[in-house]
């Protein structure tokens, strides 16, 4: 070290001997300082002690008591214990301990550092600082959270990677994120192949009896409706207070008051989700970005296991099919085929009507095996086979599931509506249209009820699938639609195969509407 600066040390060192220079330093820290004599029990202090500690003014009197009564009454033990240490051994003491709360003032940190000393004249004192380390100890928990939100996330994917049984990965995930967030109620939500309502498939602090059962609906009015439209994590600070939605009445009946929610993605390649995760509590609770982050990590794996569990269906369904549909296929051919060349049938138009149901037949089939003979989306069957009148045709219902067997004959009843119109109805125009209107109406529901939420419980007796076919087309109306092989097809398809009924109307152009139960899987 040169000279200079041995002189220069030297120089603060002498002015940092007075003492008010040292206070003055402390102060502007925020640093409180405080020494009580032993001998009769006076306290003194700063006067910044209470700033340090965002205490109300003249909150400490003459007495340690003072400094007491403003420790948090969780930590008063352990801050007592400690300077009772110090007394007895005289060992320094060095604790950080929560303020007493105070109405609208977030949790206050403080670390409290002091010993006993031999003053001259007071005798033995002790003296101490005190100091506001807010803002450290959230950094240091918000560090030790995302640790433990890290560890935690790895358990759960090695444990996803290992672990067969689906239901058994929701559960796991359900209990991981009560655990890790200290949430007393998680869910996760099923969407119903209706597409009408959610199914609480896995959670953690909900009624008995619940878990499988209970459902809520998917309109936007619920907290899981609203998620499934959200690109990004729902954070419900006060659900009372909220005004995006009101909350399902599952939650109400919880005394759920914050809570956080994430959509999860499908395991097919559409739009359509798989489901919802939600963290909820009873309390009043902020959530922060850094627990939206885990949640959506955890949606992550769920996601994939899903996939997993829907691919692993998909080749046990195909190779249990392939068999049993390749006889299926050829006798239904071989019935188009009777009934398209009948006897005195223009050869010409039953060769391009066979042509046509063939192909129908074909598209059916195809799309229907791509997911492997699992349950279909309504919208992408009718859309892909009414493709060839793209732009012409108003679809109108919910993104619902039908089993495999349903929809592929969905698929060739639809297909001769269209060709019965474009022989007579509007598809035979230039501008004509169609309306195809689908609803799959829950058990135990009359029609008018078909596309209310579900908040309540499911029950067995299966759904009913019905769609509106509106031609109105005055030709359509003056046309007969029943006679000939395809009105034969409806029929069997519909009242005999599926038991179902049709009800037609010539009133305005052609109204044909069909209801079928479906059946249960």
């Amino acid at each position: 070290m040169s000279k200079g600066a041995t002189v220069d040390a030297i120089e603060d060192n002498h002015h940092l001997a007075d003492g008010a220079t040292i206070l003055a330093g402390l102060r502007l820290a925020s640093v409180g300082v405080w020494r009580w004599r032993l001998s009769d029990g006076r306290l003194e202090r700063t006067n910044n002690i209470e700033a340090a500690a965002k205490a109300p003014p003249e909150a400490f009197s003459g007495a340690l008591a003072s400094l007491g009564r403003d420790v948090h009454p969780d930590d008063a033990a352990r801050v007592q214990a400690a300077i009772e240490r110090t007394l007895a051994t005289g060992d320094p003491y060095r604790v950080v301990y929560r303020a007493a709360p105070r109405e609208g003032r977030d949790t206050v940190w403080l670390e409290a550092c002091g010993g006993l000393i031999h003053d001259p004249r007071d005798g033995v004192v002790l003296t101490g600082v005190r100091q506001d380390v807010t803002e450290r100890v959230r950094g240091e928990q918000e560090l030790a959270s995302r640790l433990r939100q890290q560890k935690a996330i790895e358990r759960l994917g090695s444990f996803a990677l290992k672990e067969a049984r689906f239901q058994t990965i929701l559960e796991r995930a359900v209990e991981t994120a009560a655990d890790v967030l200290g949430a007393p109620l998680t869910k996760i939500l099923q969407f119903a192949d209706s597409a009408d309502h959610l199914v609480l498939k896995a959670g953690t602090g909900w009624r008995a009896g619940l878990v499988g059962v209970a459902a809520v609906g998917v309109d936007a009015q619920s907290q899981a409706g609203y998620t499934l439209t959200s690109p990004t994590p729902v954070i419900v600070r006060d659900l009372l207070a909220e005004t995006r939605f009101s909350g399902p009445q599952l939650l109400h009946d919880h005394g759920v008051r914050s809570g956080m929610s994430v959509v999860i993605p499908g395991p097919g390649p559409g739009p359509r989700p798989f489901g919802v995760i939600g963290v909820h509590d009873t309390v009043l609770r902020d959530f922060t970005e850094a627990d939206a982050e885990f949640l959506v990590s955890m949606v992550n794996i769920v996601a994939n296991a899903a996939r997993q569990q829907a691919a692993h269906e998909q080749r046990h369904l195909l190779l249990r099919e392939m068999a049993h549909r390749a006889g299926n296929m050829l006798q239904l051919v071989s019935t188009i085929a009777n009934q398209t060349f009948a006897a005195g049938a223009d050869m010409g138009v039953a060769r391009h009507s066979f042509s046509a149901r063939l192909g129908s037949l074909a598209r059916a089939n195809y799309l229907v095996a791509q997911g492997g003979w699992t349950s279909t989306r309504v919208v992408t069957m009718l859309s892909e086979t009414l493709e060839p009148f793209h732009g012409r045709i108003d679809f109108k219902g919910r993104d619902i599931l039908l089993p495999p067997d349903l929809c592929f004959d969905l698929g060739l009843i639809v297909h001769e509506l269209a060709t019965n119109s474009v022989k007579y109805g509007a598809l035979s125009e230039e501008d004509g249209r169609i309306s195809v209107v689908w609803k799959l109406r829950r058990a135990g529901k009359s029609a008018e009820e078909g596309d209310d939420e579900g908040d309540g419980e499911g029950d067995d007796e299966g759904d009913c699938f019905s769609l509106v076919w509106e031609d109105l087309s005055p030709n359509a109306g003056t046309s007969s639609h029943s006679s000939g092989f395809g009105s034969r097809l409806l029929r069997a398809l519909i009242e005999r195969k599926w038991d179902g009924k049709i009800t037609t109307s010539h009133a305005n152009g052609y109204r044909f509407e069909m209801e079928m139960r479906v059946p249960q899987e």
